[in-house]
């Protein structure tokens, strides 16, 4: 099952680019993850999102699924869907997959 609650930076991530795509304010992502400074994160650090509750949706890809369709259906943009769950070939996701949607 996959975390929901946490996310791992990507480089070229910013910290108020992640809080905008999980609805979590910059300076609240700093607080929980005790960030100093906001200008300081790195590619494979790993964010709580959120104290206690999940921000994002899990949905488990179905066949026949495209990242485009689940977008859609979402209401999120498809490119953002394959950046935040390090989806680096966004034509290649399985049935079964497990992908965080921004609740």
């Amino acid at each position: 099952m996959t975390d929901c609650n946490t996310y791992q930076v990507q480089q070229g991530d910013t910290l108020s680019q992640i809080g905008e795509w999980f609805h979590v304010s910059w300076p609240d992502l700093a607080r929980i993850n005790n960030i100093q400074d906001a200008n300081r994160i790195y590619p494979g650090q790993v964010l709580r999102l959120a104290s206690s509750q999940n921000v994002c949706n899990a949905y488990t890809v179905q066949y026949g699924d495209t990242l485009s369709q689940i977008g859609e259906r979402f209401g999120v943009d498809w490119h953002q869907l394959a950046h935040y769950n390090h989806i680096a070939n966004p034509d290649r996701i399985l049935s079964g997959q497990t992908i965080c949607i921004p609740g």
